[in-house]
């Protein structure tokens, strides 16, 4: 990559208009720290450092917000797969000459274990512990499409890194089209979000869902990469759709305005996806109308959430004041943000403060 943003850099938030609903956990207080006993307890974190750096990234709030009408026992499933997806990406994210091997011998230890073998690594056996209580409550065949999405997953992640290490450079449609195809985990929540739901789709079913799929994968990508973005550049990941839009001559201010815009494009089209859908005779079936109800708050949840991430924005401050708009600033080890006097409505539109025309 050919670009540089310097530490201190900031840029202009406009509110993104929130279409879809948002529901929190209710019960997130207690089911969070019995998440974060099975991490202390089962994870093999290298190190007391690095065990403690994780759990201040809070990662059960995601489900909390994704996951938010799931019952217990699979809220806990959830969180404790999603957190060990959040972790493994940790480690193959980590330089050093020995990453490339230690994250394919996971992966192969991973798939051995979600296909019925017995676990060769220390991350192996904490997923075999996850995975046995997730396949007394999921059906076999939905077990075999996770395993080969998670598979699919794997080899994405694999050939991401062989890019990386050859410095390509992509433009934003190409980007897209890679992430979404290859490394993107959207694939592998959708079949979690049945699970959520205690629905396992059709074939025929979720080809005509396919449209919808695709829609979500892009929210969920530019979400991740509009928020995300800080704590990648400054370690040197530029996989991002910012960081293409930079390299290829935007100033950040207008990488910033064009990911927004496709955030805000992709929150109407889900919207609208999903109106249409359950008016419709596909929508009328109980597992479908099940479904869409727990994928809507996947979408949006993801994008709460990553409004708020400690594990992008290097801060836990921003749990209690989510980024909604204003000036973002960048820096090295943290995102400030400051937003101006106003409140949102629910469709994002600021209403300016009592005594102001």
């Amino acid at each position: 990559m050919t670009h540089s943003i310097d530490a201190g850099a900031a840029y202009e938030l406009s509110a993104i208009p929130r279409r879809l609903a948002r529901h929190r956990h209710p019960d997130i207080n207690n089911l969070e720290p019995r998440h974060d006993r099975w991490l202390t307890d089962q994870y093999p974190f290298p190190t007391d450092h690095a065990r403690d750096a994780f759990l201040a990234q809070r990662s059960a709030l995601w489900t909390a917000l994704t996951y938010p009408v799931t019952d217990e026992d699979r809220f806990h499933d959830l969180a404790r797969l999603t957190s060990f997806l959040f972790a493994f990406d940790d480690l193959f994210l980590q330089g050093g000459p020995d990453s490339s091997t230690d994250v394919k011998r996971v992966l192969k230890d991973m798939l051995r274990v979600m296909q019925g073998g017995p676990p060769g690594t220390a991350h192996g056996s904490a997923l075999a512990e996850v995975w046995q209580a997730m396949a007394q409550r999921m059906p076999a065949r939905q077990r075999h499409r996770l395993t080969e999405a998670t598979r699919d997953f794997a080899r994405g992640c694999l050939r991401e890194a062989s890019s990386r290490e050859q410095g390509a450079v992509l433009d934003l449609t190409s980007y897209t089209g890679v992430r979404l195809e290859q490394s993107l985990a959207a694939w592998v929540y959708f079949i979690l979000t049945e699970y959520a739901a205690g629905v396992d789709l059709p074939d025929r079913v979720l080809a005509d869902l396919r449209p919808l799929h695709w829609a979500c994968a892009e929210h969920l990508l530019f979400s991740n990469d509009l928020f995300s973005f800080r704590v990648e550049h400054f370690s040197g990941d530029h996989v991002n759709a910012v960081c293409v839009l930079l390299t290829a001559g935007s100033t950040l201010q207008q990488a910033i305005d064009k990911i927004v815009e496709l955030v805000t494009l992709k929150e109407q089209q889900v919207a609208d996806m999903l109106t249409g859908l359950r008016r419709s005779r596909l929508g009328a079936d109980r597992r479908v109308a099940a479904y869409l109800h727990h994928l809507e708050y996947v979408i949006s949840g993801n994008l709460e959430q990553s409004r708020f991430a400690p594990r992008y924005h290097g801060t836990a401050e921003l749990i209690h004041r989510p980024i909604e708009r204003g000036t973002v600033t960048l820096h090295a080890d943290r995102t400030d943000n400051h937003q101006p006097p106003s409140t949102l409505d629910q469709s994002g539109r600021s209403i300016p403060p009592a005594g102001r025309a």
